[in-house]
């Protein structure tokens, strides 16, 4: 077939398709195959197709072949990365854009997808060394400035992606490209949240929502605004109001499932999990949230269809939530080995893609350990008895004592919001700490006579509490180490890659076991030991005992924190709604086979050790 004839046709193919009859484009592509299989435009246009109408497989054969024809054709490479990354089989693309990379190392949209799969992988130093080289070809190239500024906002580094979005903005006055107008305004949107300048969010999100009233991503981002604020009510009606415009934009029911739990309205997250599942079976994340809340009593289909499952066959994220949700289900059922191969199944596909985060953690404690600060006890003495710190392990009954401590009617719970470990990066000089830490206060929650702060790692940072928060308390929590391990290994911690690995948890529990012994020496009077298994066996005298500590006058109501309805937002969000329980206490013993390497690394330690004989 002549040249003309051939792109006359494939023109005819790309009509239909943008007609809206893909079997006549289909048609007409499988004509020009039979005899025209060599040419590359041909396979190009196919294989988009292919892509557009979510033939994944077929499609990775076209561009595959492609690369086999044509393997200096770099956008080939790039279109079958780019599938392979939408299924999460984020190493397979590593190798074909660094295949590519070796064909051409100076092709700026292959330097910008590999900024992207590694931006993805949350891997932000190689991601931003990708993208500055992608700049460096093409600088005026506005969507590889957008990326860089939102790799800049994801690792929190909010004041280096600010400029770029600034310049984006003004010159975009001039071009007025709507869809990059939207994007730049959508990523100031985020970048404010993350500094917690809420109002200025709130502004911009509110203005392009009367702008573009039915733009779901900026109704979605101002749910997460709210839900940040604390502000579960708003964060709801603001979804309600994006399903009433977009009743398909599965997002918006996949947030309000969860904020319905983070509210305590197990109910309704379990009705609103249950209807994504039935618009769509192969959600796994949903099978996941409904694992912690829901026995599929009435849905023994949905349950048979998980249960089912054939993990091989999924692709990475699916196959860590069906996992994680099977496991949960099977330890309900008292299937403990069957659980422990799922719970490993899904940590080892998580490890395969997230490093872990544990010699890190042991290095910046170790490294504030080693400290010399002066003993100054300053001009801040009376301002920090206000702050109570939460420390610990996660998973190590954290979420309960605030809860406990929530129901004094002047205490103000901040959850796990990390201003301390932020201040500290931040600061040029100690004595600001306190200073700049207060000002976070501030800015994000009511004025409040006492404070709980829950970010659990600030056990790294008890040499700082103690010298500038000299009037603070610590409670540090305790739990016993092998059904804390265990608990963690269960958890599926997107953001804490250590608890993908027993190994990496246990040596990591028993770092900040052993720092926190030294450190009840070193600061004995702020520091208290608050054991989740003491508590569990005699809530009443643990309880007594910790309100008389923090010198509280006494209440009865300490002793019911289920009845608590504050809002919640760790991994325990459902299981706090319910009375004391002893059913995690020993649990470890069912999964000791699983748990032998965290027990040889356990029991190097003695005091720990004779709590798991």
């Amino acid at each position: 077939m002549k040249k003309i004839d051939l792109y006359k046709k494939i023109e005819a193919a790309k009509i239909n398709i943008k007609a809206g009859n893909p079997l006549e484009a289909n048609k007409i592509f499988q004509e020009l195959l039979k005899t025209n299989n060599d040419s590359f435009d041909l396979l190009y246009e196919y294989g988009f197709f292919c892509v557009n109408f979510k033939n994944y497989n077929l499609a990775k054969e076209v561009f595959l072949t492609l690369i086999r024809k044509f393997p200096t054709s770099i956008n080939s490479y790039i279109l079958l990365a780019e599938i392979l990354r939408m299924e999460n089989k984020f190493n397979d693309a590593e190798k074909v854009l660094q295949k590519a990379l070796k064909i051409n190392p100076n092709h700026g949209d292959l330097l910008y997808n590999l900024a992207l799969l590694y931006f993805t992988l949350r891997n932000f130093d190689n991601a931003l060394n990708y993208i500055d080289k992608a700049i460096k070809l093409s600088r005026n190239n506005d969507i590889y400035q957008l990326l860089k500024s939102e790799i800049f906002i994801n690792n929190y580094n909010i004041d280096e992606a600010l400029p770029i979005l600034e310049d984006l903005k003004n010159k975009n006055k001039v071009q007025k490209d709507n869809n990059k107008e939207i994007r730049i305004y959508i990523l100031l949107a985020n970048a404010y949240i993350r500094k917690r300048e809420y109002e200025e969010a709130e502004n911009i999100l509110l203005k392009l929502i009367k702008k573009h009233k039915r733009l779901e991503l900026a109704y979605l981002n101002l749910s997460i605004l709210y839900r940040d604020k604390n502000q579960l009510s708003k964060s709801i009606e603001i979804l309600k109001k994006g399903i009433n415009l977009s009743p398909n934009f599965m997002p918006f029911y996949t947030n309000l499932a969860c904020f319905y739990r983070n509210s305590g309205q197990l109910k309704l997250a379990i009705e609103t999990n249950l209807f994504i599942i039935s618009r769509n079976k192969f959600d796994f994340n949903s099978y996941y949230e409904l694992s912690g809340i829901y026995d599929f009593k009435n849905h023994k289909n949905e349950l048979n269809f998980l249960l089912s499952t054939k993990l091989e066959n999924l692709n990475s994220s699916s196959k860590i939530y069906a996992a994680f949700a099977i496991s949960n289900l099977l330890h309900k059922k008292g299937k403990f080995k069957e659980s422990a191969k799922n719970l490993k199944i899904a940590n080892d596909e998580s490890l395969r893609h997230k490093k872990s985060d544990a010699n890190l953690k042991i290095k910046n404690t170790e490294f504030y350990k080693s400290l010399k600060i002066k003993n100054l006890k300053n001009k801040y003495f009376k301002d920090s008895c206000k702050y109570i710190f939460i420390v610990g392990m996660p998973r190590s009954g954290s979420t309960l004592l605030e809860n406990i401590l929530s129901l004094n009617h002047e205490v103000t719970d901040m959850g796990e919001v990390s201003f301390l470990e932020e201040s500290i990066k931040v600061i040029q000089d100690f004595d600001d700490v306190f200073d700049l830490y207060e000002k976070k206060v501030i800015n994000q929650f009511k004025a409040s006579i006492i404070y709980t702060d829950k970010y659990l790692f600030n056990y790294m940072y008890c040499p700082i509490i103690s010298n500038f928060f000299p009037d603070a308390k610590i409670i540090n929590c305790v739990r016993n180490p092998l059904d804390n391990i265990l608990s963690i290994y269960k958890a599926n911690f997107l953001n804490q890659p250590f608890s993908f690995s027993l190994h990496d948890i246990s040596n990591l529990y028993l770092h900040y076991f052993e720092t926190m012994e030294e450190y009840k020496t070193r600061y004995s009077s702020i520091i208290y030991d608050y054991n989740y298994e003491e508590l569990i066996k005699n809530p009443n005298k643990t309880i007594t005992e910790l309100i008389n500590w923090l010198n509280w006058d006494w209440d009865d109501k300490y002793l019911s924190p289920h009845e608590n309805r504050r809002n919640v937002f760790t991994a325990s969000s459902a299981q706090i709604r319910k009375k004391f329980y002893s059913s995690s206490i020993g649990i470890w013993k069912e999964y000791k086979e699983l748990l032998e390497p965290a027990i040889e690394i356990i029991k190097t330690n003695k005091i720990l050790g004779n709590k798991i004989s």
